[in-house]
């Protein structure tokens, strides 16, 4: 599946790739730690995730240009998971999550499950990524206020009323920091197209809290007064006391499945779809096999080395096309000089202030929705509108999983509900000559005005379950109709049929011979004629000749 590559081709690749890797590690940095603190950790996680959980993602997985990492689609389910961790784990327990969800996903990857987890809509997607990203603004009211030191309650209703409780210890000096640095992101984003706006922000929020804290105090808290000081490392401890024990407790072990389980499913998504964009964008083919493969190792790096789940992540994909990225290189050394960068200036980073961590997490909220999408889906498909919103709003109100859980059945049932419908064309031909052709109407109705010679049938698709009844009663309805001498079934575009399918074909096929209708069968496969010559009203009709490899045939067979 690898090979090594030759010294020339790696010095080239390096030469073209190791520009758009520094981006990705600039962007990286700062971006890591804000989500490893909306996660419910410290600031280290996540750069652990974005330098060991990319690079091994990087090695493996399909695409050239997806990058992995510390994502903002996994924050609100992380947080929740460290306030309801089993055995008092806290956020110890999202380096244990980072293996489930390896082992979970090498799992899909090894059952090669992950083509029906393309049958969850995209309405549902953009929907949990919306809920996402209104849960992450949020959560930055305490960020932004100067209210850091209060505890979140995990709900959105708990932390709205938290914060009203303390209007009163709001600071100004955190809110104008806020405000500012937003509206700097904001106005860098919409002028400075070249350059990320979080590595400005960065840099200029390490140096503004730095000169606060040395010749200001304004008291505006950073990273340092939350979270004390941290030297660069490119590991962190793991509770692996802490799994041991997971394993021997029912509740544990269940709890720790259901949330790990959720992670993977967002992580595969999330990572396949980046995947997606990054080959539309570059004009590629990525194996879904292999990107699968590279998120499941990702992880385990990223739990072993104590980081937090990992997954695709479009902000740093897209701006590795951007850069110029040629081929994977560019992600590992993006996780290299990443590394770097930690061991020698992250203690700078504890000068950060938390409001302006708060800007970039409201920055990185609002690149998670999609507006454009949902006018789309009004405008265009009210029904993906619908599943979209109600998983947004469970996802906000209650939990992630239940909302994908809920949208996915949702968009299932629609899907059901048009399918059942049932596919087909209607073409009348007239005794005057003419013709007059339906394409998929909800009922069929027989035509009173002229007088029918024979009608042409199209079915497409597959014949099933759930689509088998409409067939059926638009047959039965020609049958009884009496005003349809003869019926040409076309099969040439049915693909499959299942046993409640061909039985339900069965039956109206009978209905029309009692009622004394011509029936020709054409353009059958040999594998749906095998399936419906298994019924005596068919073989019957084989038998007679009735069977035509084309239209045209049955046709000249009903005008002799």
């Amino acid at each position: 599946m690898f090979s090594l590559p030759s010294t020339t081709t790696v010095k080239t690749r390096v030469q073209e790739n190791w520009k758009p890797a520094l981006t990705i590690a600039l962007i990286s940095v700062p971006l890591s730690i804000a989500l490893s603190i909306a996660s419910g950790a410290g600031p280290l996680p996540g750069l652990i995730a974005g330098i060991w959980g990319t690079l091994i993602g990087s090695i493996f997985i399909g695409s050239e240009y997806n990058v992995l990492g510390a994502a903002g689609a996994l924050t609100t389910v992380l947080f929740a998971a460290t306030l309801t961790a089993p055995l008092g784990l806290g956020a110890a327990i999202l380096p244990i999550l980072a293996l489930f969800t390896g082992a979970m996903v090498f799992i899909i990857w090894l059952l090669r499950l992950e083509r029906y987890l393309y049958y969850i809509p995209s309405s549902v997607m953009y929907g949990f990524a919306a809920g996402v990203a209104i849960l992450i603004a949020v959560g930055q009211l305490f960020d932004a206020t100067g209210l850091s030191r209060l505890s979140r309650t995990g709900h959105l209703t708990g932390d709205i009323e938290k914060f009203f409780t303390n209007t009163d210890l709001i600071h100004t000096p955190s809110v104008l920091t806020f405000v500012v640095f937003l509206a700097l992101i904001l106005t860098f984003k919409r002028f400075v197209k070249k350059v990320p706006a979080v590595i400005p922000a960065a840099i200029l929020g390490i140096i503004f809290g730095y000169f606060e804290a040395t010749y200001f105090s304004l008291d505006i808290i950073s990273l340092q007064d939350k979270f004390g000081t941290f030297a660069a490392t490119l590991a962190l401890p793991v509770a692996w006391d802490g799994l041991i024990a997971i394993f021997k407790s029912h509740a544990a072990l269940k709890l720790v499945l259901e949330v790990s389980g959720l992670i993977a499913l967002i992580a595969v998504l999330e990572t396949l779809i980046t995947a997606k964009l990054g080959d539309k964008l570059t004009k590629t083919e990525s194996s879904s096999s292999r990107e699968l493969l590279g998120l499941s190792l990702s992880n385990f790096g990223s739990g072993i080395f104590g980081g937090l789940p990992t997954t695709g992540v479009f902000i740093r994909t897209g701006a590795n096309i951007k850069a110029g990225a040629t081929h994977r290189t560019s992600g590992i050394l993006a996780a290299i000089f990443t590394a770097i960068i930690a061991l020698l200036v992250l203690p700078f980073f504890s000068f950060l202030p938390m409001a302006v961590i708060a800007a970039i997490l409201v920055n990185t909220a609002l690149g998670l929705l999609e507006l454009e999408k949902f006018k789309e889906y009004w405008h265009h498909e009210r029904e993906s509108f619908v599943v979209a919103i109600t998983v947004a709003l469970i996802t906000i109100l209650h939990d992630a999983g239940l909302g994908v859980g809920v949208g996915a059945i949702m968009a299932l049932l629609i899907f059901a509900s048009k399918i059942a419908h049932g596919r087909f064309d209607v073409i009348w031909n007239y005794s005057d000559g003419t013709q007059e052709e339906i394409r998929r109407e909800r009922h069929l109705h027989i035509p009173s005005e002229k007088s029918i010679d024979f009608a042409s049938y199209s079915i497409a698709g597959n014949i099933g379950y759930i689509d088998a009844s409409r067939h059926f009663s638009n047959l039965k309805v020609m049958a009884q109709s009496h005003a349809v001498p003869a019926v040409i079934i076309r099969l040439r575009n049915l693909f499959s049929i299942d046993f409640e399918g061909a039985e339900a074909l069965n039956d109206a096929v009978a209905e029309l011979v009692t009622n004394k209708t011509q029936v020709f069968i054409s353009s059958a496969s040999p594998h749906i004629e095998k399936e419906l010559v298994a019924y005596p009203v068919f073989k019957t009709l084989k038998d007679q000749g009735c069977f035509t490899a084309k239209t045209t045939d049955a046709i000249a067979l009903i005008k002799k």
